[in-house]
């Protein structure tokens, strides 16, 4: 039997990280397994976490299940992309420690090396930040491939020289695109939207070691290939324009009614302070803090209305 479409929810898929912690469980209220969480997926359909509903006819069932059974009724019309594949992923990330140096690969480099539909493009918003926190967006103007390549075989400090590291706050949005150089310092809890990809190439680990006393892979010439050492690779504006051509990301601040058209394509809504109600012909489908639904396309025009920040991500618009 096929049931009707409603807003989609879905359990946790929690991702223990040696940078993890447990601000998830402090700030949002998650109740989490044992462990460094430093993930948690809570929108996805990749290989590597699959999204499954948590209530409702449809609980039990994953994200690809319904994309391949509900087509353009759950994605919208002209929406199914030539993979078959959901084309976003939301997590939300608690980097207790700092996160790799690290860069994404764009679509062709990820299709022709990475064995992934897509490369990985993406966007934070700062959900909190302890004092003093950073993050490494880009590198520092004038940086050439050949000076970080070099001072990649040099290591620690000649790589840290290089670093555009940018102090952040609660409520900031940074865009990532394929090639930026980036990593999320300690103290930072963020929202992510990106493409639905998990290809990284790590350039540093901060020399970090296991108990083993064994660092993490790097991924050197891989991120060489990748890394954009254009003059604009860190200005704000060239970054977002280079997002919005894989998702469309708003802050909605606590709306009142506010109106949600999904007749052209699903979005996802992350409620990020407070309670949000989704309201859809004649129901209500409330969220916690921190949690976040996908509203499929057939549900056609719903009602949103929030006691704080609520995150709209989708496709670009057409």
């Amino acid at each position: 039997m096929k049931h009707e479409l409603y807003p989609l929810t879905f359990h946790p898929i929690y991702k223990e990280k040696i940078w993890g912690g447990r601000q998830l469980e402090r700030i949002l209220g998650r109740t989490l397994p044992s462990g460094l969480i430093g993930e948690s997926w809570d929108v996805a359909a990749h290989p590597h976490g699959t999204s499954v509903v948590d209530r409702g006819p449809l609980a039990g069932r994953n994200l690809s299940q319904l994309v391949e059974e509900y087509g353009e009724e759950l994605l919208g019309p002209g929406r199914i992309p030539a993979s078959g594949k959901f084309p976003l992923l939301l997590k939300l990330i608690d980097a207790n420690d700092d996160l790799s140096v690290q860069v994404h690969p764009d679509d062709a480099y990820a299709r022709e090396h990475g064995g992934e539909a897509w490369g990985k493009t993406e966007l934070w918003y700062i959900v909190h930040s302890e004092p003093g926190a950073w993050i490494v967006w880009g590198l520092r103007s004038g940086v050439t491939k050949e000076q970080f390549a070099q001072a990649i075989e040099a290591g620690g400090q000649e790589i840290l020289a290089c670093l555009n590291k940018v102090p952040v706050q609660a409520g900031q949005i940074y865009p990532v695109s394929a090639g930026l150089v980036h990593a999320l310092g300690a103290g930072c809890v963020v929202a992510e939207i990106q493409q639905n990809s998990d290809t990284t190439y790590r350039v540093y680990d901060w020399d970090r070691v296991d108990q083993q006393g064994k660092g993490r892979d790097l991924h050197v010439q891989q991120a060489l290939d990748v890394i954009d050492f254009s003059p604009q690779a860190a200005d704000f504006d060239y970054q977002l324009s280079r997002c919005t051509r894989f998702f469309s990301f708003q802050v909605l601040d606590k709306p009142q009614s506010a109106a949600l058209d999904l007749r052209s394509g699903f979005q996802i809504l992350t409620a990020v302070e407070g309670r949000a109600e989704v309201a859809w012909r004649g129901n209500v489908t409330e969220l916690t803090v921190g949690q976040s639904c996908l509203l499929p396309a057939a549900l056609g025009v719903c009602e949103l209305k929030a006691e704080g920040q609520v995150l709209r991500s989708s496709l670009p618009e057409r």
